[in-house]
């Protein structure tokens, strides 16, 4: 019934004036999840032992800094260096823009920076159909294959690999990774530079 409920409030999002408008997705989901915690409580401590908390404590950690960024008008700044080459006449920015979004996303998750990239194009004045939008998705979504911490699907690939008894080192990872990551990267540019 709790999933019904979810799923119902979630469809909901799009009618203006629902309650899940004015509290906002993260209330609707902690509130889904406390539930649902009471209604499993018997059984919940089982689950406990099998979440890998240095993987939770990674996102949320991730995500306070890119608040952090936000309120301090870090965000606000990078939007403001990024402006010049972000021209709507000018298409050398995308590539640029990939590339770096593809870089950042190696080294930090790509679903903050996503967000992050995402409030920086939209303090900008991009429409709602620049080419900028799909250099940073396919950059953040692209980059993130190249190194364990780059996306949520690696960091949770490492450690099945590594509970597992594998060994896969860092460099091991990364050296695997980038022949493949290349080649999309490069079609990605081709296709925002000649079909977009």
């Amino acid at each position: 019934m709790s999933l019904v409920a979810f799923i119902a409030v979630i469809a909901s999002a799009s009618i203006p004036g629902t309650l899940r408008d004015d509290l906002g997705m993260s209330y609707v989901a902690i509130s889904f999840a406390i539930l649902a915690l009471l209604q499993y409580k018997a059984t919940a401590d089982r689950f406990y032992r099998d979440l890998d908390w240095d993987l939770l404590a990674f996102f949320a950690a991730l995500f306070i800094v890119i608040n952090v960024m936000e309120h301090a008008q870090v965000l606000h700044g990078i939007g403001r260096l990024l402006a010049p080459i972000l021209s709507p006449s000018d298409t050398k920015g995308l590539g640029v823009l990939l590339v770096a979004s593809a870089a950042a996303s190696s080294v930090t998750d790509n679903i903050p920076l996503a967000a992050m990239l995402a409030k920086i194009l939209g303090g900008l004045d991009l429409s709602a159909d620049s080419p900028y939008w799909w250099a940073v998705i396919f950059g953040a979504n692209l980059g993130g294959n190249i190194t364990p911490i780059g996306s949520a699907s690696t960091l949770v690939a490492v450690t099945i690999i590594h509970k597992s008894g594998i060994k896969m080192s860092f460099a091991n990872f990364v050296k695997r990774a980038l022949p493949f990551a290349t080649v999309q990267l490069v079609i990605a540019v081709a296709y925002l530079l000649i079909a977009l």
